[in-house]
């Protein structure tokens, strides 16, 4: 379930539109079923529940706190929402939304959460005062900054939005789509009864009709729009203007100014389409401060609905440009005002197929797909079964690219490659990596690649390490799906066909099976690696691996999106490249336990020539994976887990001391800079003395089982 939650947005026309029928519209769509959760002012609260209700029966209508300053209190009534249905992602329309939903997140009551941004809420407050209060416009401005940079994904309302983003709060992402605000479900058919309302005024029908609908708040500029309107007047007696809003002093004086060819109606909200398809251009003239410069009006799409074109203002969202190129209406730009004309049949009928074209709801489904996507489960498991003998032929037709990095293996090289001819899916091509071999490795592959042209070979002048070679084959891969393996490991023969079939419409960006590791012989019945945490990304964090380099399957643009591998790692490599994949925001991944289908060895003529240098850059990479994911890690709650790696590496100083492998020296060396003043501070009192107690434990002849898991347990808690 997807939850979409308002905070202290009351019942109107725009909330029909952009609220209720954009949560039935995703709700159309599936899988995922979304919910409204609505937090509403305690004043009124029982109408507005009846009124919400009314439109959407399942919608779950709570009072918030009162008064603005205490917003944040209203996380509770969040939480229990999060416990009743266990939501994977929440969509929060506007920051405060948002910033609720964000804690909900740190929390790990949620996966994911995505910003419905309407608008410039911190210039908007600023501009007009949305509260005589200093210190909340300040907060608010905290609160957008938060909201935009943390939220997982964003839904912006113009393009400019997203630059006022990447200007003000240095957004620097490419998480977001833009969805303006589009028709109402009820306005999406043309106007089939047109209001009389022209001639209840007394307007002739060849009177150039101009009509304003909606609020009077500040930022819609009244002030400029009678000024402007004014002058109209003055020059052309046939100009009629119709207010279709709540009284105002700029609009009584045009009407005592202009007696007849000025009016004002409310009407009620059913109403207003009829109103308008009476009358002939609607105006959206407004100022050009940032709030309206991000702006997305929802009264031009309902403008366009009724048959009218618009006169816009240069700079209001995106709507001039789409104007001028779709020839809409009209631009008010420098305070020239463009001459105007009534518009024909014609124009109001394709002004009503621009509409239905371009701002319906179903002309964004690839956004709101995308958007489904997000804030869907990450993670899904595999529930059918790989059969080793089910997959006789290919059952895709996509090419797998197999990336092979090989450092001196060729005892072991005929082996690897004989398991990969050995696919029962044979579309692949296999990219072999020499790193600089000295050992006849060249001599070996060069030998198979001439009687099988799916072997492509790369071989580099100097040894530049195992992850180098991977960024390399994938600059040089051509595949649909991308594999790393190693040059000494064997795949079972359905591997690439299994992990095929358990995603065969290409939704998950990667697909991760069961590994077994072995020491002679393949499915000898050694330690099996099952994807099967519970969290993944926890487990990467706290330094427990859920699955090795050869497990995955990927989506080769999804792979691409990562940059490849972090070489600047000396070890962990492949460790940082998995968390950062998990880290990404719309990351989707399938985990299949079973039957391992690939077999990872250990050779024994592994030996550990260096270990104060090997050390050295575990202890290296161990901070650097630290602090590169310790804000991310914060912003989901996790961020105590990567004290996990730093007390693994710290038991490995400890235990290669004992083995007498390093000096006392050296492991003081690397244990001082293991515990940076940073990470120090992070462990507190108690864990660093925990810490100090594990070391002094390891360090005994003799360990008793279970020890050391409690020892880890206390530092991650």
């Amino acid at each position: 379930m997807i939850i979409y939650l308002t905070y202290n947005d009351q019942p109107s026309g725009v909330y029909w539109s952009q609220v209720t029928d954009v949560v039935d519209h995703l709700n159309s769509m599936g899988p995922e079923r979304v919910k409204l959760v609505a937090l509403v002012s305690l004043r009124g609260y029982w109408d507005t529940r009846s009124a919400i209700r009314q439109r959407m029966p399942d919608a779950l209508v709570l009072p918030m706190v009162p008064r603005a300053h205490n917003w944040r209190i209203n996380w509770f009534w969040l939480w229990l929402v999060c416990l009743l249905h266990g939501p994977t992602g929440i969509i929060g329309r506007g920051v405060f939304a948002t910033a609720l939903a964000l804690r909900m997140r740190r929390g790990r009551l949620v996966q994911r959460v995505c910003l419905d941004g309407r608008g410039a809420y911190g210039a908007e407050w600023e501009e007009y005062r949305i509260v005589d209060n200093d210190q909340l416009i300040e907060e608010c401005a905290r609160i957008e900054h938060l909201a935009v940079n943390e939220a997982d994904m964003r839904i912006a309302v113009s393009k400019a939005l997203i630059q006022h983003w990447r200007d003000r709060f240095n957004y620097m992402g490419d998480e977001h789509v833009v969805i303006p605000c589009t028709l109402g479900h009820d306005l999406e058919r043309p106007v089939e009864v047109r209001s009389d309302l022209r001639s209840q005024l007394g307007w002739a029908p060849n009177d150039l009709v101009l009509v304003y609908s909606g609020s009077t708040v500040g930022w819609q500029s009244l002030q400029l729009q009678t000024r402007m309107l004014a002058g109209l007047l003055s020059d052309d007696a046939t100009i009629r203007v119709l207010f279709l809003s709540q009284d105002d002093p700029h609009i009584r004086s045009l009407e005592e100014r202009f007696p007849g060819r000025v009016a004002r109606r409310w009407v009620p909200h059913a109403r207003v389409h009829e109103a308008l398809s009476t009358c002939d251009i609607g105006l959206l003239v407004r100022e050009p401060s940032v709030t309206n410069q991000v702006a997305s009006p929802t009264k031009f799409a309902e403008y366009l609905s009724a048959g009218l074109q618009v006169l816009v203002s240069e700079g209001l969202g995106d709507l001039a440009t789409l104007v001028r190129s779709e020839k809409l209406g009209w631009v008010y730009a420098d305070g020239v005002v463009p001459r105007l004309s009534r518009s024909t049949e014609a124009d109001r009928e394709r002004m009503q197929r621009v509409v239905r074209e371009h701002f319906s709801k179903s002309a964004f489904n690839a956004s709101y797909h995308q958007l489904l996507r997000c804030m869907g489960p990450a993670r899904e498991r595999y529930n059918g079964h790989v059969a080793v003998k089910a997959h006789r032929q290919a059952t895709s037709a996509h090419l797998v690219s197999i990336i092979v990095p090989s450092y001196n293996k060729g005892r072991y090289i005929r082996e690897m490659v004989a398991s990969v001819q050995a696919q029962t899916h044979t579309d692949w091509e296999m990219l072999f990596i020499d790193d600089g071999s000295t050992d006849g490795t060249r001599a070996v592959i060069t030998e198979l690649a001439a009687t099988d042209q799916r072997i492509k070979l790369h071989f580099q002048a100097g040894n530049k390490g195992a992850n180098h070679c991977r960024n390399l084959g994938l600059q040089l891969a051509v595949g649909d799906h991308i594999m790393f393996f190693d040059a000494d490991d064997v795949l079972a023969p359905h591997c690439l066909a299994g992990r095929l079939a358990a995603d065969p419409k290409g939704d998950f960006d990667l697909v991760i099976s069961t590994m077994e590791v072995f020491r002679n012989v393949p499915g000898e019945g050694g330690n099996r690696w099952e994807p099967s945490a519970a969290d993944p990304l926890a487990e990467f964090l706290r330094h427990r691996l859920p699955w090795s380099v050869m497990q995955p399957l990927w989506r080769a643009p999804f792979l691409r999106s990562l940059g490849g591998f972090d070489e600047t790692f000396p070890r962990h490599q492949d460790v940082e490249f998995h968390t950062r994949a998990l880290f990404h925001p719309c990351v989707r991944y399938l985990t299949m336990v079973g039957e391992p289908d690939c077999f990872y060895r250990i050779a024994e003529e592994r030996k550990v020539l260096r270990p104060y240098a090997l050390l050295e850059g575990f202890t290296t990479a161990a901070l650097k994976y630290y602090f590169k994911f310790k804000d991310q890690a914060r912003s989901t709650g996790r961020h105590r887990l990567l004290l996990g790696i730093i007390y693994q590496t710290h038991i490995q100083l400890v235990h290669n001391r004992k083995l007498g492998l390093i000096t006392s020296e050296q492991q003081s060396t690397l244990r001082t800079k293991l515990l940076d003043p940073q990470v120090k501070k992070d462990l507190g009192m108690f864990k660093r003395w925990v810490l100090a107690a594990s070391g002094v434990y390891n360090a005994l002849p003799v360990r008793i089982p279970g020890v050391n898991l409690v020892f880890y347990r206390l530092i991650t808690v």
